[in-house]
């Protein structure tokens, strides 16, 4: 081969190879288009299924009912389904919650206590996004396209998400592993997966010299599948006012975190802010 023909087909390959990769689709865009549909809609309800799972401690279903407005009003109501298993079947009945935001003040109100708490809403945040879905759009976290895999009989982009951990505060030390299921048709998301390993669990057995291992870090896995969805459709205003039911009474101090709600700030069944 000449000298000519090598330099021709080498640029052709090399120039075969620079349209492949600006063809393909690029993860950080698919995730923030996913977050857009839901945050800049007018409206947005959708229906999911949560299981959660913490090992030997047992797991539990959870279903999810969210409402959301695009000026920051929000509703999320998380039940428990069925009866669970181990541990978590005795403490379903917490994950009883419901979260209402007016756009400046946000109530949860936990069943199982017959109490809620307020608080502000932070700046440029809606509760309904910023705790289970924060992983969608989060400032400085890493996203890598995987592959494709179908959900629910929709071919979805498979995306891992990195995000990144606060050193110190709520969220400090867990290590949390994010796996979002995107419609490669509609570029909204199908199923969320997430991974959370957290320090502080019990100790673990004796090493046989009288000496107590290092703690065992407690690993809690949540799947969210989307079951049903609306966009733009109309929304009762009357959704978005809380009134506390008979009897409750309103607890002060930090916010409580759980399974379905908006809890402490920090990515996965915690939450995490989107930007």
């Amino acid at each position: 081969m000449s000298n000519r023909a090598y330099r021709s087909g080498l640029s052709a390959l090399l120039l075969a190879m620079s349209i492949g990769a600006s063809a393909a689709p690029d993860a950080a865009a698919i995730m923030k288009k996913a977050a857009e549909a839901m945050s800049k809609a007018k409206t947005y309800q959708s229906e999911w299924r949560m299981v959660v799972s913490m090992g030997t401690m047992g797991s539990m279903t959870l279903n999810m009912t969210m409402k959301m407005t695009n000026d920051g009003k929000a509703f999320v109501k998380t039940e428990p389904s069925g009866q669970g298993t181990g541990m978590m079947a005795a403490g379903a009945a917490m994950a009883s919650s419901t979260t209402v935001s007016d756009g400046k003040t946000m109530y949860m109100y936990m069943k199982a206590m017959n109490s809620y708490m307020k608080m502000p809403v932070p700046k440029d945040s809606n509760p309904a996004i910023s705790g289970q879905f924060g992983a969608l759009n989060q400032k400085d976290a890493a996203y890598k396209l995987v592959g494709s895999e179908y959900v629910r009989g929709r071919k979805c982009y498979v995306i891992d998400v990195k995000p990144k951990m606060p050193t110190t505060g709520p969220g400090a030390g867990m290590k949390p592993t994010v796996t979002a299921y995107v419609d490669e048709q509609t570029g909204r998301l199908r199923q969320m997966k997430t991974r959370m390993t957290m320090p502080g669990g019990p100790p673990g057995p004796s090493n046989g010299q009288g000496n107590q291992q290092k703690p065992t870090p407690m690993v809690m896995t949540s799947t969210m599948v989307l079951l049903s969805e609306k966009i733009n459709a109309p929304i009762p205003a009357s959704t978005f006012k809380f009134t506390p039911p008979a009897g409750a009474r309103e607890m002060q101090g930090g916010m409580m975190g759980g399974p379905g709600g908006p809890p402490m700030r920090g990515p996965g069944p915690g939450g995490a802010s989107p930007r």
